[in-house]
C-alpha cells in the first residue's frame, strides 16, 4: 500500500476531475487484485468473508492515508512513526536505520514524481520507484554537520576543555 499511497499523493496534483478518476481506478484495481489473491492464493472461498476482509483493508487504507499525510506535513519523526505502525506493525525489533531509509526513500520518490509532467506521470510513474529504499542507507549513515561537531570525523565524542 505504500507505493499506492505515494502514487495517490502525486495524483492530487492533477485537476480535481482527473484526480478523482485516476484515484478511483487505482484503488479499485488494488482491491480487485486483493480479492483475487484472497481467493486464489489464500483459498478464501466465502464471498462474505472476503468482503469482510476487504472492508477491514479499506479501513486500514483510510487510516494509513491519514497517518502518512500527517507525517508528510509534521515531519520525519511523525512519518517514521506512521510507517512503524502501518508497515512494521508496531514491531519492537525494527531496525531504525531501515525505518529512516524508508522515510528518506518516500520523500525522494515523492520528489521524483513531483518533478514529472502530468502526461509523463500517468504513463511512466513506475520509473520513480527504480531507486531501492536500501540505497538510502548511505544517506542515513552519513553524520550531519551537527553530529560531526560533537563527535568529529572518527565518530568519537570530542572532549571539551570545560570537561577536562
Amino acid at each position: 500500500m505504500l507505493h499506492m499511497y505515494i502514487l495517490v499523493v502525486r495524483l492530487r496534483c492533477l485537476d480535481q476531475e482527473n484526480f478523482r478518476a485516476w484515484q478511483s481506478q487505482l484503488v479499485d484495481h488494488f482491491f480487485h487484485e486483493a480479492e483475487t489473491k484472497m481467493e486464489l492464493t489464500h483459498d478464501v472461498t466465502s464471498k462474505a468473508l472476503r468482503q469482510r476482509y476487504l472492508k477491514d483493508l479499506f479501513v486500514q487504507w483510510r487510516g494509513l492515508m491519514l497517518a502518512y499525510d500527517e507525517g508528510l506535513v509534521k515531519g520525519d519523526a511523525v512519518l517514521a512513526s506512521a510507517l512503524w505502525r502501518n508497515l512494521f506493525k508496531h514491531g519492537e525489533d525494527v531496525d531504525m536505520r531501515v525505518l529512516a531509509a524508508i522515510v528518506s526513500w518516500m520523500r525522494l520518490s515523492l520528489k521524483n514524481l513531483d518533478q514529472m509532467e502530468d502526461e509523463v506521470y500517468v504513463t511512466n510513474a513506475a520509473s520513480a520507484f527504480k531507486w531501492p529504499a536500501k540505497s538510502e542507507l548511505t544517506l542515513v549513515d552519513r553524520p550531519t554537520r551537527a553530529l560531526k561537531g560533537i563527535y568529529g570525523e572518527a565518530g568519537k565524542e570530542k572532549v571539551s576543555p570545560a570537561t577536562k
